[in-house]
């Protein structure tokens, strides 16, 4: 009588093994994503009647792919602030890099008001929030350091998730081929 793990033969193990390194790396490859969350807060500023809490994902400033939150706070009540009118401009690096004033909306989540920021170079900027509301206006700056994006190629990583299955579905093939072909003889 056979037992258990011995029934399911090497390439099952073989085929649940490279699933399990597969999904490993491509789980620390990486960066989670999460619809409007886990932002890492960058900056907390009092300004005026004002806490600014400024958050971007990802958790770095990257070129052309980070996404800026502002939760705006009346210093006198704690409570967030929803209506004002939030507007975004940085200065990059080099005097050509600059863009801005960008509207930063609370459509989404009223208690957020946010945008993407369109960095088209690597290095530090200072990004200038100004907000206007009937509690006065103020403006912070929040100096990013950023960097290059480091996509994930997702078509080689298809690839290569095609190419391990493959291989694992012919190599467990070969070994039930091999088994069978030993039984027979027997």
């Amino acid at each position: 009588m056979e037992t258990f793990p011995r029934s399911l033969g090497p390439g099952f193990w073989l085929v649940l093994t490279l699933v399990a390194v597969l999904t490993a790396v491509l789980t620390l490859a990486a960066d989670p994503l999460f619809a409007n969350g886990r932002a890492t807060l960058i900056s907390t500023q009092e300004q005026g009647p004002y806490r600014f809490e400024v958050s971007i994902l990802p958790s770095r400033a990257v070129v052309n792919n980070t996404h800026l939150s502002l939760r705006l706070l009346s210093l006198d009540s704690e409570e967030t602030v929803t209506e004002a009118a939030v507007r975004v401009s940085a200065e990059g690096p080099q005097s050509f890099n600059e863009f801005g004033p960008i509207i930063a909306d609370n459509d989404i989540l009223p208690q957020f008001f946010e945008t993407t920021l369109p960095f088209d170079a690597p290095g530090l900027w200072q990004v200038s929030i100004s907000v206007a509301t009937e509690l006065g206006e103020e403006t912070v700056l929040v100096p990013m350091d950023v960097r290059e994006s480091r996509p994930i190629n997702l078509i080689l990583v298809a690839a290569i998730v095609v190419a391990i299955i493959a291989v694992s579905i012919w190599t467990f093939d070969r070994i039930r081929a091999g088994v069978r072909a030993r039984r027979a003889r027997a």
